[in-house]
């Protein structure tokens, strides 16, 4: 670990031997001081000539766009450990080269050891003031940030003694004076504020504590646990919060058998869940749940569970509640010796899920264990959502140079043109909303139909309108959905593409495609995936007929050609009948061409041709017909 000396500020590392010394617990403000800024004042000691080094020296050797806050709060805090005969001091902001992400995640797994064996915990409250006493009920002490982040529970709990000080670092009082206002602030047993092992209380009452806390980034709150269940967990950061969670659980998992890891309570009703929880927020009503004591058997059973790739396996005594249904003890009481339950269904394949959980029982009556029962509940995997939720105030629809021979004839109330081809319209929650687009063909006419979000909140449709008829559209429910294609009478065709926007709107560009547009062939058409390709085994400058004849079984009888894109272009999509459905169909010239090459050049032998990656790939497939 690296220290940092409270006389000169140089950083050094120790391996072994480590020195007496304080640390520092802090919530992070603007301009922290970080490893690198420290770097930079490292030849200031030999400036000072072996006098304490200063906040007046740092201002005086770094230029003003160098020079941080966080300066104050370190040279204070050295000021602090110095009176107190300490040589060193740790602190997180810049003792800790956060550049490596290798020392990163040695430091998150060895902090709560560093605050456990530093001689004493320095606590800086600077949103706190020392003018009142911190159990005055007047005092903004109980109210600080310090109490409502995620790493500072460990900084509570890993240090022998701790001493707070105001923003103006006046010492207010320690760990022990404090300990009745901390535990009602903090919900933590008094005990364990005057020296009770952690160890000695259930998973799920320790994560009670972090319930109410936050972090900045999602995954820290399962990292900064860590060292209160005695676990390490690489942090991947980016992972998600859920994800990094459900490690730390599967962690805990392995080396506890305390069955209160399950005693959790999602924050809303929802779908089924596995037995692991989300977040530490779903423990909130856990304070009082103690540790399972089952001993080595559950009945005539084994007590202990572990964790693999399709599951919790698990022995629970069962009690009927319904179809597939069923209530599961968890082997744990609560302070007042009540018995904790879970709902859990059966589905699919034999497997377990939990059921309805939003809700657990309390029992007063311990199981009964003549149905103990060998499960695996499966866990969901976690997939992050996104955090993007784009509320659109108004619509944009523009139309296309290829579309721009249309004219909005009806555009709605209150509407603006901010182009000749842009009509701008606010949404509605109460009415439908039409654009009716006309050309002086009126087969060419198509109508725009903006539904209002009458059903539930969020979920709207927009739809085309050919006449009277929809024949398409874009409905909120499917998130992915942003395109709407319709066939006019004169048989070309119209577009919408939804296009999202950095403001407060939505666009709609609409195009045309009319039958002399090259973009036209194939707009319409549904690519299923029964379709191949269908090449000679001579085609153009393939030659695949001595590679084939030297496979000597059919099944091994494939083979990979790389094709330039440029003959994929005559190339196109036939579905290959099978012998009963063989009959003569219709071909556009391209099709004809391609099949008297065929004719002329392989016979009647041919190859199937799927798609490979790259694009510029085949997998071809040998196989003999009778007849094309």
């Amino acid at each position: 670990m690296r220290l940092l000396n409270t006389k000169t500020l140089r950083v050094q590392e120790f391996l072994t031997e480590i020195p007496l010394y304080a640390i520092l617990s802090h919530t992070w403000e603007a301009e922290e001081v970080t490893f690198q800024d420290i770097q930079n004042i490292a030849t200031l000691a030999a400036a000072c000539n072996e006098r304490p080094v200063t906040f007046d020296d740092i201002r005086a050797h770094l230029p003003p766009t160098q020079l941080k806050k966080g300066y104050t709060k370190v040279v204070q805090a050295c000021v602090r450990a110095r009176n107190s005969a300490f040589d060193w001091i740790w602190i997180d902001s810049c003792c800790i080269n956060k550049e490596s992400s290798a020392e990163l995640s040695e430091a998150i797994n060895s902090m709560y050891q560093y605050y456990a064996n530093a001689v004493v915990c320095y606590v800086y409250l600077f949103d706190v003031s020392g003018k009142l006493h911190p159990k005055n009920p007047e005092s903004d002490f109980k109210k600080s940030k310090w109490f409502t982040r995620g790493w500072t529970l460990q900084e509570l709990l890993a240090p022998g003694l701790i001493s707070f000080f105001d923003r103006d670092w006046t010492k207010i009082g320690t760990r022990w004076s404090l300990r009745d206002l901390i535990s009602v602030v903090t919900t933590i047993p008094i005990d364990v504020l005057e020296g009770r092992s952690i160890d000695e209380y259930g998973v799920a009452q320790k994560m009670s504590w972090a319930a109410h806390r936050q972090t900045t980034r999602p995954e820290d709150e399962a990292y900064c646990l860590m060292g209160i269940f005695g676990v390490s967990v690489s942090p991947i950061y980016g992972e998600g919060g859920e994800k990094a969670f459900m490690r730390l659980q599967q962690e805990i998992i392995r080396v506890s058998d305390d069955r209160s890891i399950f005693a959790w309570i999602s924050g809303s009703r929802e779908e089924n869940r596995g037995l692991l929880a989300r977040s530490p927020y779903e423990f909130r009503y856990s304070g009082r749940v103690c540790a399972s004591k089952t001993g080595s058997t559950l009945g005539n059973s084994p007590s202990s569970y572990s964790f693999n790739n399709n599951g919790l396996h698990i022995h629970l005594p069962l009690k009927p509640c319904g179809s597939d249904v069923f209530l599961a003890s968890l082997s744990c009481q609560t302070n007042d010796r009540s018995y904790v339950s879970i709902y859990l269904q059966r589905t699919t394949g034999g497997y377990y899920v939990r059921y309805n959980p939003e809700e657990a029982v309390l029992r007063p009556a311990p199981p009964p264990l003549d149905d103990v029962r060998e499960l695996t509940v499966r866990e969901k995997p976690f997939l992050k959502s996104s955090a993007i939720h784009h509320t659109a105030v108004k619509n944009v629809v523009s139309l296309l140079p290829s579309a721009r021979h249309f004219v909005c004839s009806r555009p709605p109330p209150g509407a603006e043109f901010s182009t000749e081809f842009s009509v701008e319209f606010e949404n509605s929650l109460l009415q439908d909303i039409n654009l009716i687009y006309e050309y002086p063909s009126k087969s060419k006419a198509f109508t725009l139909d903006f539904v209002g979000h009458r059903h539930w909140e969020g979920a709207g449709w927009e739809y085309f309108l050919i006449g009277d008829k929809g024949v398409d559209s874009i409905v909120d429910g499917a998130p992915c959905a942003d395109y709407m294609l319709g066939l006019l009478p004169n048989s070309c065709f119209v577009s919408a593409c939804l296009e999202m926007r950095g403001d407060e709107k939505t666009g709609f560009e609409v195009d045309y495609f009319s039958p002399d547009d090259s973009r036209s062939e194939g707009v319409a058409t549904t690519v299923g995936p029964d379709l191949c390709l269908s090449v000679p085994l001579k085609f153009g400058s393939y030659e695949l007929q001595g590679t084939l004849n030297s496979l000597e079984n059919w099944s091994d009888r494939f083979t990979s050609v790389t094709v330039p894109h440029s003959d994929f272009l005559v190339l196109k999509y036939t579905r290959w009948l099978s012998s009963s459905e063989e009959k003569e169909e219709e071909c556009s010239e391209t099709e004809r061409r391609v099949k008297g090459e065929m004719t002329e050049q392989g016979g009647g032998h041919f190859l199937r041709c799927c798609w490979m990656s790259p694009i510029s790939a085949m997998d071809l497939r040998y196989f003999q017909r009778q007849k094309y």
